[in-house]
């Protein structure tokens, strides 16, 4: 089935919506920042316009004939002339009312009110006008600044929305004593249903001509754009995209050839080819180098396969390794850290009456090591079956090991011969970690004693070694280091004293049950640290004494 391109936006469309976004926030800055002025200005002059009118009425206000009028509700000659002054000032201003109020409680009182008209005989006629008395409540953004109103503060210009007449801006002023108590307040109401309207005309003329200007500087930067870098790497691309697809054969054969053709712009863009086409050079002698590492390493990885079965075939991995004989119980496991390991263990019948166990961990890793050990397992082992005691095993071991050693590589190991008719054991060490004895039904402690140096460290050394005795049901835990140096992520061991409790836990359990319960609590502690060493444990119960053999 041939695979289908993933769905994608194009450099160019990138580029157009990243312009027409860039356009769009230009041209959004300048309307706000131009709508704003404009605004500023008008609002400006309407302030301007509506506080010189009420400062003009207030200054011919006496306040003690406002709380008169407050006070008494009754209209005189001053009262007459007042409201007609108020009357010329609306008819001579751009303002819808002009009047005076008294705030108390939760709303004011009406004393003047532009709205208010004679008839012929000199009394008011009825109509939407507030009479001197009329009470009303404060709402919107009167309410909101009544305390200020109520201490007779100076209140900035209201503009609000009212159903009845629209958009309306409120410029006040208070009429004070002389003890700076207030008398009242003149407000005037100024229609801002015009300058709404200007400004929303404003605003729709202003976003037509950015919007204009915008799309004419989209469209021409993205014809430069597509002549300029999009078709050329259009052109590049197709081009790499054919050295994959035509070349599939030439590249798994390593006789492909470079397929990026000559761009010429004279800016980034050639210097984009240049470096295309130099990629497809490395990139094929990478490919013919890389073919050889790989062919190497397919090579080295069939003989490490090889050699880590071999290596394994060379280790006791039969269990119950010597079915036939009941005075004792072994298990042994290796876990490598690479491919091939140093650590190896070995067990084996000198003869019908001794047993052999042997644990070792050969320096370095891999390959090296590997080698090592075969040559240190072949040795012990061919040294212990010619009866040799293990002190004398491990000094002759030493001896030859020396010989040609020109890496420097050495051996710990821990050897020891079981006498099953009598429980008699003798061992020996080579710089090895001490194992632990359990005493039948007792904790595990550890069997130290003073350590040899390692083998292969040094020609002429001579080991001693030690006896003790095993009674049915002593158990004997025999292990390398990889086992109390196993690493969690936190860089920390997991150490005798985890060791020496993990077997206590584990009871009188089988050997192999035994083994495998302490390498799940070594990969619990672990977790998913990488295993830096090779893991070895061996596990010896002598649970009877057998019939000496004659001779």
């Amino acid at each position: 089935m041939k695979k289908q391109s993933r769905v994608r936006f194009s450099l160019g469309k990138k580029l157009a919506a990243i312009i027409i976004l860039m356009g769009a926030v230009l041209s959004m800055t300048a309307l706000v920042v131009s709508y704003e002025t404009f605004s500023r200005s008008m609002m400006f002059y309407y302030n301007q316009l509506g506080g010189n009118l009420v400062r003009t009425l207030a200054s011919q206000l006496d306040p003690a004939e406002l709380d008169r009028y407050y006070e008494t509700g009754e209209m005189d000659e001053d009262y007459y002339r007042t409201q007609a002054f108020i009357r010329d000032l609306v008819e001579s201003n751009d303002v819808e009312y002009l009047y005076v109020v008294r705030p108390h409680g939760t709303g004011v009182t009406f004393l003047f009110d532009s709205d208010m008209e004679t008839e012929e005989s000199g009394g008011y006629a009825d109509g939407g006008y507030c009479a001197l008395g009329t009470y009303v409540d404060l709402v919107g953004g009167f309410a909101e600044n009544l305390d200020r109103l109520l201490a007779g503060q100076e209140v900035e210009p209201i503009i609000q929305r009212d159903e009845s007449f629209g958009w309306m801006m409120t410029a006040m002023t208070p009429v004070l004593h002389e003890d700076g108590t207030m008398a009242g307040y003149v407000m005037a109401d100024i229609s801002m249903n015009d300058v709404m309207n200007t400004r929303q005309t404003f605003l729709i003329g202003l976003l037509a001509l950015l919007a204009g200007l915008t799309a004419a500087f989209v469209v021409g930067f993205l014809l430069i754009l597509r002549r300029k870098v999009i078709r050329p790497i259009d052109l590049l691309t197709q081009a790499t995209g054919a050295f994959i697809q035509n070349n599939e054969e030439e590249l798994a054969a390593g006789t492909a050839q470079v397929n990026v053709p000559q761009i010429r712009t004279g800016d980034e863009v050639e210097q984009l080819a240049d470096a295309f086409r130099k990629m497809e050079e490395d990139m094929l002698a990478y490919i013919r180098s890389f073919m050889a590492v790989t062919a190497e390493k397919e090579r080295i990885g069939a003989e490490l396969n090889v050699a880590t079965q071999i290596q394994a075939d060379m280790l006791p991995r039969i269990f119950p390794a010597f079915p036939a004989r009941t005075e004792f119980d072994i298990y042994a496991t290796m876990d490598p850290a690479k491919e091939v390991g140093g650590d190896f263990y070995d067990f084996f019948l000198v003869d019908d009456d001794h047993l052999a166990v042997v644990v070792a961990d050969v320096s370095g890793k891999g390959v090296p090591a590997a080698l090592f050990m075969v040559i240190a397992k072949t040795l012990i082992k061919n040294h212990a079956q010619n009866r040799e005691t293990p002190a004398e095993v491990f000094t002759h071991t030493n001896a030859q090991l020396c010989e040609g050693n020109d890496a420097g590589l050495f051996v710990t190991a821990w050897m020891a011969v079981l006498e099953i008719s009598t429980g008699k054991l003798t061992y020996v060490n080579a710089g090895h970690n001490p194992p632990l004895l359990q005493r039948a039904g007792g904790s595990y402690e550890w069997l130290k004693s003073r350590p040899g140096f390692v083998l292969a460290g040094m020609e002429g050394m001579r080991y001693r070694e030690n006896e003790m005795e095993l009674h049915p049901g002593d158990r004997l835990f025999l292990y390398t280091d990889g086992v109390t140096e196993a690493t969690d992520a936190n860089k920390e061991l997991y150490g005798d004293d985890r060791l020496q409790a993990a077997l206590d836990r584990q009871g009188n359990v089988p050997v192999r049950q035994l083994l495998t319960g302490i390498k799940e609590s070594i990969d619990a502690f672990v977790g998913d640290a990488e295993q830096f060493d090779d893991i070895t444990m061996l596990g010896l119960e002598y649970r009877e004494r057998g019939e000496r053999a004659d001779g």
